[in-house]
């Protein structure tokens, strides 16, 4: 049977707590899934800072997901919420999601965009406490969780520079879905042509509120918070 399962990390304002493991048995059923998702999440993965100058901020904060695929333990996702001076309000990461053969097949091209944005990337946004005001991701195939939210997010396309100790590759969307490309500083941001304005919010709000962040950095600080969360995601 196919794994979805979320780790449990720390919650920074009481204690570090470990939870079991959580056996889904199926997502062919996308709402049973969903359901699934956000029971085992709220188990799960907790990361919030206790910092009193970032809770200022809390307000005025922006999201970065990512979503890395692994050739033999699947799918594995984090979402880092920042303040405006990039200091960490909080982080959720997952365990491998790995679809079966059987669901590889039937989902066909429509696979990653289904399991990166529908499943695991909407999972983590309704367990995050703060409410990005806008969402950055490095993976274009969770760009299909714009469906389910009403918050603005923009793709970056980034060089494939993997980690040494890891066989993690960015899942590719295979998706016939169109982009308006938007510049914020000197970065190139596309969203989805069904949702264009979203580009010019994305670009208004960063200059207005963060523009002395370098928009890659925080996927490097998810990425290797993936490592540390989930070993299996080193290479042996």
């Amino acid at each position: 049977m196919p794994h979805h399962r979320l780790l449990t990390c720390f919650d920074c304002e009481t204690n570090p707590v470990y939870n079991d493991r959580h056996r889904a048995r199926s997502f062919i059923n996308r709402s049973h899934l969903y359901e699934l998702v956000i029971t085992t999440l709220t188990r799960g993965v907790f990361l919030l800072m206790s910092d009193n100058s970032a809770e200022i901020d809390r307000g005025n904060c922006f999201g970065f997901v990512t979503v890395r695929l692994h050739p033999e333990h699947g799918y594995f996702g984090g979402l880092l919420v920042v303040n405006s001076l990039a200091r960490p309000l909080e982080f959720h990461c997952t365990l491998p999601v790995k679809p079966s053969r059987a669901q590889s097949i039937l989902y066909g091209p429509t696979l990653d965009d289904f399991v990166c944005g529908e499943q695991i990337a909407r999972a983590l946004l309704a367990k995050s406490k703060s409410k990005p005001i806008s969402i950055f991701t490095d993976t274009s195939a969770v760009l299909s969780v714009r469906h389910f939210i009403s918050i603005p997010i923009g793709w970056i396309e980034t060089e494939s520079k993997e980690h040494e100790q890891s066989v993690l590759v960015i899942p590719a969307s295979n998706s016939n879905r169109s982009y308006r490309s938007n510049r914020v500083d000197d970065t190139v941001v596309q969203v989805p042509e069904t949702f264009a304005e979203d580009g010019q919010i994305i670009a208004a709000t960063w200059k207005k509120l963060a523009p002395q962040i370098d928009l890659m950095e925080p996927f490097g600080r998810i990425t290797e918070a993936l490592f540390e969360a989930n070993p299996a995601a080193k290479a042996a």
